[in-house]
């Protein structure tokens, strides 16, 4: 449900609104650090605004990638992070995202199930960014932007009922901003209240069966003390409280298989449904975020200087790890972090209309972790785990870039542009001897450590791009991305070598060249790319297992690995009747293993990447009637893919599909929806052999959403 109070539209609001209305609209990108039209972006990009991303009912960063092609969000459960791929350049719970998350300007280099609360924008930009953003964006940047203080009263409230197989969910969100001093001083209120059951549910007696309650408020200020100078502070909370459900969350793929060998072994004689699991391990996950950020715009006589610093908080505390996946009472464990992040920007802009224009820039990122893991064996309860050594880890980064572009005064539709990035990145890690247990006799031991080094790159970035007409344009790009080194930390049965203590920096370049095509009347659009990367120093989680597949090392990162990807992806919208909206989109990714040395003598060579579906499509229509009554529908495609590196845990292709129906007045509206209409079970992280027996058949894998249908309520005065 949807409830919006708004004062009248200003006059003049109302003529520029008519305005608009006689011509084309201008979508802007914001990622190039400088505000450019869509068809003048020398990059692969897809824009949503607030419009679509509501008609679509996206409320989740993790369903942006349905919307966007070769762009694949992979989870780690109900609650844990989320990892983006983007063409064939995979991301994984145990290796930082490669793909850059900025929400108002603030990075997130580890995207936990983030609100998408009033959101007034999303840019995905495909390929490196690493010349203006640094380290890890070598696939990509998500850009969100929430809605800013409105310059006039809005007030707005939504409320959102949901069900689903097994239970229930219930929402509560909404918006107030306005004035607060003059025409100097804004503010704005947003917030969201989310109460019900997981979607995955624990159906082993005596363990509660699982809740999510989430209460989300950020608080926006903006002030324009002068014409010059504009300041934004930002600031939010975001907490989660989910008894009975650890946030990474492993069911297995072939669940007769599981019935067949756990039933009556383990289980009781319960079997296990596609979207219910039986552990005996007691669970609970706590979270809490909070973020504070501060930007200023100052508008000198020739050009622009910006300014941006933050500081975010995420601490994570994780009970319910079930090593075995049954009801057998083997080992649980727990997963606690820590974590602190700065950021801080400052950049000069010169001004976009005149033939040279630059951007100049510096940057600095630190992050402090804090990271332990807990374990104990047999029956127990919530406060029966034993803590391993705690770990530290620090990271202490800073560049400095400029970014040119030209345009001869004899072409003006041709504009060749260049950038350069030097980055240094500082690693260290530490932790004290120790050990922790896993049941059977089984210990993992801990080293003293205190590891600590330096990293540097140089990230090139070229780009072609030329205007045919005012509706057609061409570009192409060459563009290298990176990942700093660093240490593993990394317990086992047995010594590893010291090799696997530190891992180099990963680098890649990526050559892209595609086109944006819009109508005079902008009533249809066009716009496609191709892609060819290459990285010769691939980062890739291992472990060491024993010779009946059983692990016997804690993950750890290595970096001799070599991948190469192409493809191409396609987006098409189109009104062709007023009321009538059609869009489709079309991703092809096929990225494979050069050199992936699984063991002594397993090498992925040839194999797909992980994480990486073959292609990914989707089509929606909506139609509304003048009277306000619409229907949507959409169906999203995603090709197989390989859950593991050597693709013996298959996720195979699967077609989505969402139905909406509703009525939107000019006081209130109305909606119903379904999402997921066919039921579909899919595998959306990466697959495990059971962490307690081994090889015991089966894989086991994060589970993405079942069916779910609701309805919201919405009001306008």
């Amino acid at each position: 449900m949807s409830v919006a109070f708004a004062q009248p539209v200003h006059a003049q609001d109302q003529e520029r609104a008519e305005q608009a209305e006689e011509q084309p609209a201008q979508i802007i990108v914001t990622g190039t650090r400088r505000d450019t039209r869509l068809q003048d972006a020398d990059v692969s990009v897809t824009v949503i605004n607030r419009e679509m991303l509501d008609q679509a009912r996206i409320r989740d960063v993790r369903q942006l990638d349905a919307v966007v092609p070769n762009v694949q969000f992979n989870e780690s459960g109900q609650l844990g992070s989320t990892f983006i791929s983007i063409r064939g350049i995979e991301s994984n719970p145990f290796i930082v995202n490669r793909a850059a998350v900025y929400i108002d300007g603030i990075p997130f280099r580890e995207l936990s199930n983030a609100v998408l609360n009033q959101v007034e924008s999303v840019e995905v930009l495909r390929g490196p960014q690493a010349t203006l953003y640094g380290a890890n964006s070598e696939s990509g940047l998500i850009v969100i932007n929430t809605r800013a203080p409105t310059d006039y009263l809005v007030s707005e409230v939504r409320a959102t009922g949901t069900t689903f197989g097994g239970g229930a969910n219930g929402v509560i969100d909404g918006f107030v901003g306005g004035p607060l001093a003059g025409d100097n001083l804004s503010g704005s209120i947003a917030f969201k209240v989310s109460r019900g059951d997981s979607f995955l549910r624990n159906i082993q007696p005596g363990q509660p069966e699982g809740r999510i309650d989430e209460t989300f408020v950020q608080g926006r200020l903006r002030w324009t003390p002068t014409d010059r100078l504009t300041l934004n502070a930002t600031t939010y909370i975001l907490s989660t409280r989910a008894p009975g459900v650890f946030d990474q969350e492993y069911l297995p793929l072939d669940v007769d298989l599981y019935n067949r060998t756990y039933a009556d072994l383990y289980n009781g004689g319960r079997d296990a449904d596609r979207f219910t699991y039986i552990n005996d391990a007691p669970k609970r996950t706590n979270e809490d975020e909070a973020v504070f950020g501060v930007s200023a715009r100052y508008e000198l006589d020739y050009g622009t200087v910006d300014a941006a610093a933050s500081y975010r908080r995420l601490k994570t505390d994780a009970k319910g790890l079930d090593f075995d996946f049954t009801a057998l009472p083997t080992a649980a464990g727990q997963d606690y972090k820590d974590k602190d992040f700065w950021n801080f920007e400052l950049r000069f802009a010169s001004p976009a209309d005149k033939p040279f224009n630059y951007i100049l820039g510096v940057t600095h990122y630190r992050q402090e972790d804090e990271r332990f893991q807990t374990t104990f064996v047999g029956s127990g309860t919530l406060d029966s785990y034993a803590p391993s050594p705690r770990q530290y880890a620090q990271a202490r980064d800073w560049g400095a870039f400029v970014s040119t572009s030209w345009s001869p005064v004899q072409l003006p539709d041709l504009t060749l542009s260049a950038g350069l990035r030097y980055d240094h990145a500082h690693r260290a890690a530490q932790q004290s001897a120790g050990q922790i247990d896993l049941g059977g006799g089984t210990l993992f031991i801990y080293r003293d450590a205190a590891l600590s080094g330096d990293f540097d790159a140089v990230l090139p970035r070229f780009s072609i791009h030329y205007k045919t007409s005012p509706q057609l344009s061409f570009y192409a790009n060459a563009a290298k991305g990176y990942i700093p080194g660093g240490f593993n930390l990394t317990a086992a049965q047995a010594d590893l070598t010291d090799d696997v203590l530190r891992y180099s920096s990963e680098t890649m370049w990526s050559r892209e060249a595609g086109f944006k095509w819009q109508s005079a009347d902008g009533m249809l659009s066009l716009a496609g790319a191709a892609f060819y990367i290459r990285s010769n120093n691939w980062q890739e989680i291992q472990v060491a297992t024993d010779a009946s597949g059983r692990i016997i090392s804690s993950d750890y990162i290595g970096s001799n690995a070599s991948i190469d990807s192409k493809g191409f992806e396609l987006e098409a919208s189109a009104r062709p009747v007023p009321g009538l909206t059609l869009t489709a989109n079309f991703g092809l990714s096929d990225a494979r293993y050069r050199d992936l040395q699984v063991d002594a003598t397993t090498n992925a060579r040839g194999k797909r990447v992980k994480l990486v579906p073959s292609y990914d499509g989707y089509l929606a229509a909506r139609y509304q009637t003048p009277g306000g009554f619409y229907g949507r529908a959409e169906v999203s495609f995603t090709g197989k893919e390989s859950l593991e590196s050597l693709g013996r845990a298959m996720q195979p292709a699967t077609q989505t599909v969402g139905l909406q129906a509703g009525y939107e007045g000019e006081h209130w509206g109305v909606r119903l929806f379904v999402e997921n209409l066919t039921d579909v079970r899919r595998g959306t992280g990466l697959a495990f052999r059971n962490l307690g027996f081994g090889d015991d058949g089966n894989w086991y894998s994060p589970i993405g959403r079942s069916r779910q249908g609701g309805i919201e309520l919405e009001w306008q005065l």
